[in-house]
C-alpha cells in the first residue's frame, strides 16, 4: 500500500494530538472558544456596526425621497406657470399667485357659507349613560363567595 507524504503528515499530527490530549479536553476548549468568539463578533457587528449602516441607508432613502419631492414640486410649478400663461392668453391680463389664492379662498368661503342652515348657536349636551362612562361600570363584577 502506497502512502503519500500528506497522509503520513496528517496521521502523525493526529497521533501527536492523541498522545498529548487523550481525553479531548483541549479540543473541546478550542472548539468552544472558536464558536463563542464567532458569536461575540457577530453580536458586536449587529449591535454597533449594523445601526451605522442602517442609519446611512435611511439617510440615502430620505435624500432620494427629498429629491423626488423637489422634482414633483418643480413639475407642479411648471404646470402652474403654463396654466397662468393660458389664462393670460384667454383673459388678456396676468393672474398673480396671490390673486388666484384669494379667489379660491373667497369661492370656498361662499361655498361653505351656503351649505349650512341658520342655527341658533346653542349646543344642548345631555348626559349619555353607557358602560364606558364610569370607571365603576368598567370593572368586572365578581360573585361574592362565602365559605
Amino acid at each position: 500500500m502506497l502512502t503519500s507524504p500528506a497522509s503520513v503528515l496528517l496521521a502523525s499530527n493526529a497521533d501527536n494530538f492523541a498522545q498529548n490530549d487523550p481525553i479531548g479536553w483541549m479540543m473541546a476548549i478550542i472548539s468552544m472558544s472558536v464558536v463563542f468568539s464567532a458569536l461575540l463578533i457577530l453580536f458586536l457587528c449587529f449591535k454597533y456596526i449594523y445601526p451605522i449602516f442602517a442609519l446611512f441607508g435611511l439617510k440615502m432613502m430620505k435624500s432620494a425621497h427629498r429629491k423626488k419631492q423637489f422634482e414633483q414640486i418643480t413639475d407642479r410649478r411648471a404646470q402652474m406657470q403654463r396654466n397662468m400663461k393660458v389664462i393670460e392668453k384667454k383673459t388678456g391680463k396676468a393672474v398673480d399667485d396671490v390673486e388666484l389664492a384669494a379667489a379660491i379662498g373667497v369661492a370656498l368661503f361662499l361655498h361653505e357659507d351656503g351649505m349650512h342652515d341658520r342655527e341658533s348657536n346653542v349646543l344642548t349636551l345631555r348626559p349619555n349613560n353607557s358602560a364606558w362612562t364610569g370607571a365603576g361600570n368598567n370593572q368586572k363584577r365578581s360573585p361574592i363567595r362565602r365559605f
